[in-house]
């Protein structure tokens, strides 16, 4: 399977966001702050907790970007 983005705007602004909440996660690491992560689990930074966050962030996004036409399969 492959996919076509329909709105390029709209790759680009998942783009900033997933970055944006990715290094908020990295930055409460590195000053041992507290964040409350989409999953709900916390986050260490290790590969593991990277792909879980990075799922539940961009999952939701992209199933509503296919609904709105945004990208679709093809």
């Amino acid at each position: 399977m492959n996919f076509q983005i329909n709105d390029p705007e709209w790759a680009s602004m998942l783009q900033r966001d997933i970055d944006d909440y990715m290094m908020l996660l990295q930055d409460s690491i590195d000053e041992d702050t507290d964040v409350e992560t989409l999953s709900g689990q916390p986050y260490c930074g290790c590969s593991d907790c990277y792909w879980r966050e990075f799922l539940a962030f961009t999952a939701p996004k992209i199933m509503q970007g296919q609904q709105d036409n945004k990208i679709e399969l093809i």
